[in-house]
């Protein structure tokens, strides 16, 4: 049995207080006493005294929410007092905006320095398992796309190639063109002061070549493949796509991974390749409008400087970054736990991975070309 009590503490605040218990063979007696009063009243600011219920069951949790609502359609204020502990974790916090100070809804302390360090251990020790349970996978499905080739869907892998190189060709044309063209902009103005305008050849063939052409194309995948695939990848696995294709006895390494990695892989050299053609051409057109040099002289002197060996120790980093992003977008794509924001969270943490790791692969390569050119001398 239940008791309810109220009683105006002032003109504008009304005190209601709920006893007994309040069960789901009690709820609808006791929602209509509660708007009952709540309509037989003026405009007034509610507090709800839980204090004296021996029992509240879901039922009567769910009472308590509609007369939260139906004090909020009549702009009525309401607070909760003596909240039961039992009560406290099922209550919604938005729906009760004030509570007495004995009451409050407590909500997530934030963790303390040392479960910062522990929670930061227990994500490093899960992505390390990732990472290498994702390279396992990858290795299997190389080995058996080589094993029996007719597995690999063909057809797949073409348009894939299609969408990570052809349909990314603009966009590298017009950067690369622009960024052959920032550099002999800013090595004019310091050539120009030495009379040694011919040498912006130099600069921009070798900084094209060994540096932007591959890191800027590789930047260009990133954001659009790397983030394709870890949205993609990671909307099947929230569909439980990927599971389904377990079931099927599909590989989803082999199905999905592997050519997504080769597309990459072999999409990223010929983009490098067209990234270098048009960033010279553009140092070119800078060189003839701001430095006078002829386009015969400037590229006369990019055949002297420009060696094969440069040209191909950029594509060796280009297909090593092709690997890298696709690998990282599908590893992303895989790690998506829960529903539509865990793929945004991993497609912005795809980008931003892939930026990083191209970053120290480049550094990586370059103290390798540095110390060892010997092993580069093609």
């Amino acid at each position: 049995m239940f008791q309810i009590q109220y009683k105006q503490k002032s003109f504008d605040e009304l005190l209601i207080h709920i006893a007994g218990s309040v069960s789901v063979e009690d709820a609808v007696s006791v929602n209509n006493e509660l708007l009952e009063i709540l309509e037989s009243q003026p405009l007034k600011n509610v507090q709800l005294d839980l204090g004296g219920l021996s029992y509240l069951d879901g039922a009567g949790m769910a009472v308590i929410r509609n007369f939260a609502r139906s004090c909020n359609k009549l702009r009525n204020s309401i607070t909760l007092l003596n909240i039961p502990s039992s009560a406290k974790r099922f209550l919604d916090r938005d729906q009760f905006p004030i509570y007495n100070d004995n009451s409050i809804l407590e909500g997530i302390e934030d963790p303390g320095f040392v479960e910062q360090i522990g929670e930061g251990m227990v994500n490093l020790k899960q992505n390390t398992y990732d990472i290498i349970s994702f390279l396992g996978g990858i290795v299997d499905a190389f080995s058996s796309g080589l094993r029996s080739p007719g597995s690999v869907k063909w057809e797949g892998f073409l348009r894939l190639f299609e969408k990570a190189g052809v349909d990314a060709v603009p966009i590298v044309v017009i950067l690369s063109l622009l960024m052959g063209a920032i550099l002999a902009f800013q090595a004019a103005i310091q050539l120009r002061k030495f009379g040694a305008n011919i040498f912006v050849a130099d600069l921009v063939s070798l900084s094209i070549c060994l540096e932007m052409g591959p890191l800027l194309t590789a930047l260009i995948i990133s954001g659009r493949s790397g983030a394709g695939y870890a949205a993609h990848v990671g909307s099947m696995q929230v569909a439980e796509e990927i599971d389904a294709l377990r079931v099927l006895g599909i590989d989803p390494f082999l199905y999905l991974v592997a050519p997504r990695i080769l597309a990459v892989a072999l999409a990223a050299p010929c983009l490098t390749i067209l990234a270098d053609i048009m960033g010279v051409i553009g140092g070119c057109l800078v060189a003839g409008f701001s430095l006078d040099v002829t386009p015969t002289a400037y590229f006369n002197q990019v055949k002297k400087v420009l060696e094969i060996s440069d040209v191909l120790k950029g594509l060796i980093k280009s297909l090593v970054f092709g690997v890298q992003i696709a690998s990282i977008g599908c590893l992303r794509g895989f790690q998506v736990r829960g529903g539509a924001e865990s793929v945004g969270s991993a497609t912005t943490s795809a980008v931003v991975t892939c930026i990083f790791v191209l970053t120290v692969t480049n550094a990586l390569f370059a103290v390798l070309f540095y110390y060892f050119p010997r092993i580069w001398s093609f």
